[in-house]
């Protein structure tokens, strides 16, 4: 954020940090010469590349906001962060959906009933165990 904030007021622009708003973008820009507007997304990767990853609400106000929308890359936090070039409108690449387990279900009496024994072994793959 430090980095982008600071390129962003070197380009003689208006700089907000928005980031604990939950607007899908973190910095709000603005050229008071020109009334450019840019909201940005901030990524940071801790080495010099990897995959950049967009939450639901940043890719729907990325994809509402082509005209504005900028992606601010910044690698190597871990060392020295570098700003990549930033890119206007990402929503005009082929992201691709992550899907991942949210929860996992168990029904509670499994854990609270004891085990019973079976009166025959069970059967698996067609013979006896």
């Amino acid at each position: 954020m430090r980095v982008v904030m600071e390129h962003e007021a070197a380009q003689n622009r208006k700089v907000f940090d928005v980031h604990e708003k939950n607007l899908g973008y973190d910095i709000t820009s603005l050229d008071l010469e020109s009334g450019e507007l840019r909201l940005i997304e901030v990524k940071g990767l801790g080495a010099a590349a990897g995959p950049i990853l967009l939450t639901p609400n940043e890719r729907r106000v990325a994809e509402d906001r082509r005209d504005c929308y900028w992606l601010y890359i910044v690698t190597n936090c871990a060392v020295e962060p570098e700003l990549q070039e930033p890119v206007c409108d990402p929503a005009r690449f082929p992201w691709h959906e992550v899907t991942q387990i949210q929860h996992y279900w168990l029904e509670v009496d499994a854990m609270t009933r004891p085990m019973g024994l079976r009166d025959a072994p069970a059967l698996y793959q067609g013979r006896r165990q």
